[in-house]
């Protein structure tokens, strides 16, 4: 197997609320997405393929890898760009995923 590339995850602007699946590798996934509008970020859940929870509540911020703590063999999925808002979330920013090497 040769070393895997960094993938962007889509995102849709304009959505204060969404959900989609995508695969990374071998591994199906689950992102739901909600705007905090009090504290004015999006709030993240990633789930399993079998619907299991990976992770509940992760802020979305440049930077910062959701899966950050957490043991999976999955990689890091980092916000790269501009602070996310309803309007520029995967226009002023992507959602980048970088396997483990």
């Amino acid at each position: 197997t040769g070393a895997c590339e960094m993938k962007t995850i889509p995102l849709s602007a304009g959505l204060a609320n969404f959900s989609f699946t995508t695969r990374l590798n071998d591994t199906q996934l689950k992102f739901t997405f909600r705007w905090l509008t009090r504290y004015g970020y999006f709030s993240v859940d990633i789930f399993n393929s079998d619907g299991s929870a990976l992770t509940l509540g992760r802020a979305l911020h440049v930077g910062v890898n959701l899966l950050d703590g957490l043991n999976t063999q999955i990689g890091n999925i980092v916000l790269e760009g501009g602070k996310a808002t309803i309007a520029n979330l995967g226009i002023d920013n992507k959602l980048n995923w970088y396997p483990h090497d």
